[in-house]
């Protein structure tokens, strides 16, 4: 299976995300209420996790961790990050759009 599928593709259940990111199950339900993360749902309404989710709750987990950043300032922080990744991409596609002139 390619890896780039693999990480998006949900696969996790909560409790199994839970343990891999060292969080508890309610933690993760908050972050889904605020916005912070967007699970997966199956068939029967269970959340699924993909790689890339857990990869974005292990980095809220070190914002609020280890840098002791609150939940709204987290929110700011992916909201920015999200915009920067936007604009590298729109710079990166404006790039190969100029070097095929």
């Amino acid at each position: 299976m390619n890896g780039e599928l693999r990480r998006v593709q949900p696969t996790y259940t909560i409790r199994v995300a839970a343990e891999l990111t060292g969080l508890h199950e309610q933690s993760l339900r908050m972050y889904e209420r605020r916005g912070l993360i967007s699970p997966a749902r199956s068939k029967g309404n269970i959340r699924l996790f993909s790689d890339r989710d857990i990869e974005q709750i292990r980095f809220i987990k070190r914002l609020v961790d280890d840098l002791g950043v609150n939940l709204a300032g987290v929110e700011v922080i992916i909201q920015l990050r999200r915009q920067l990744l936007d604009a590298h991409h729109e710079v990166l596609s404006l790039r190969e759009e100029l070097a095929r002139r």
